[in-house]
C-alpha cells in the first residue's frame, strides 16, 4: 500500500511539472486583411457594399497547458477602398480619394483558441488551432451614415512553433475567419465579414 501512495505521489509530481513546461507567455506582431460586408434597400434599389481593410498591430498571449490559449491585442485597422454593386453595375472607391476619406480604427482584441500540439521534432511542433476573437472598436468616428463597429470573429488555421532553446520558442499562427459584424449604423445593413489573421511572436515555456 505504501508503495502504491509513493508511486501515485511520484507520477503527481511529474505530471505537475510536465503540466507547467506545457504553460507558455509571450507576444508578438499580427497582421490582418478583412472584408465587411453589407446590404441596404435605397431609392427602389438593392444596394450591396464591401470594404476592405488591413490591420497591424501588437498582441500577447497566455498558454494554459497544452491545448487553450487567451490572447489580448492592440490593432489600427485601415479602411482601403469600398465597393459598391447597383442594378448590375459596381463601383470602386479608394480611400483618400473619389471622395472617400475614412480614418482609421483601433480596436482591442480578446481571444480564446483551442489548438492540438503535433511534434514534428525537438524544434518543431506543429498544431491545428480554432477559437474566437471579439475586436471591440475605440474609435467612434462618424462620415456621413458611417459609424465604426465592433467583431464577433470565428477563426481556424495553423501554427507552429520553432524552438530556439528548451524553453524559448517563435510562434507563428496563419488562421481565416468570419465576422458577426456588432454595432455600428443600423442603415449600414451590415451582413457578415470575412479576413486572413496572421500573427509572429516570441513565447516562453514555464
Amino acid at each position: 500500500m505504501k508503495k502504491l501512495v509513493v508511486l501515485a505521489l511520484c507520477l503527481m509530481v511529474l505530471a505537475s511539472g510536465a503540466f507547467a513546461l506545457d504553460k507558455a507567455a509571450g507576444g508578438g506582431l499580427l497582421f490582418n486583411s478583412t472584408f465587411t460586408n453589407g446590404s441596404v434597400s435605397e431609392a427602389g434599389y438593392d444596394i450591396d457594399w464591401t470594404m476592405s481593410r488591413t490591420g497591424f498591430g501588437a498582441f500577447g498571449f497566455f498558454g494554459l497547458g497544452r491545448f487553450f490559449e487567451l490572447n489580448l491585442g492592440f490593432l489600427y485597422k485601415n479602411p482601403n477602398e469600398l465597393k459598391i454593386t447597383a442594378g448590375g453595375q459596381t463601383e470602386t472607391y479608394k480611400n483618400g480619394s473619389d471622395g472617400m476619406d475614412l480614418e482609421d480604427s483601433a480596436a482591442l482584441q480578446f481571444g480564446v483558441y483551442g489548438k492540438y500540439p503535433l511534434p514534428i521534432s525537438d524544434m518543431f511542433v506543429f498544431f491545428p488551432t480554432i477559437g474566437a476573437d471579439f475586436e471591440i472598436s475605440l474609435n467612434d468616428e462618424e462620415w456621413g451614415d458611417w459609424k465604426w463597429w465592433h467583431d464577433l470573429w470565428i477563426r481556424g488555421g495553423v501554427g507552429l512553433d520553432v524552438f530556439f532553446t528548451e524553453r524559448m520558442f517563435l510562434r507563428t499562427h496563419a488562421i481565416y475567419g468570419v465576422a458577426i459584424p456588432v454595432g455600428g449604423n443600423d442603415d449600414l445593413g451590415l451582413t457578415i465579414g470575412h479576413g486572413l489573421l496572421l500573427k509572429v511572436g516570441l513565447g516562453w515555456m514555464f
